[in-house]
């Protein structure tokens, strides 16, 4: 669990369950025959999760959250 007081912070908390669930799909992905299109796909998939998130709250969003496709 984090160490953050039980106000304030909610974008740390955003961060770190976004981190939180990407361990065990990388961990998933670590007993594949091709692991690299499986942690890609993790990652794109928790980091979509992520910015959702970030773009559901009236704060300002994390800077990946504004750029699109590849980038």
């Amino acid at each position: 669990p984090l160490l953050l007081p039980s106000t304030a912070f909610a974008h740390l908390r955003r961060q770190a369950a976004a981190l939180a669930a990407l361990r065990p799909r990388m961990n998933d992905c670590c007993r594949q025959h091709s692991p690299l299109p499986c942690a890609r796909r993790a990652w794109t998939d928790v980091l979509d999760a992520f910015c959702t998130d970030e773009f559901g709250v009236k704060t300002r969003q994390f800077h990946c959250c504004r750029r699109h496709g590849a980038a």
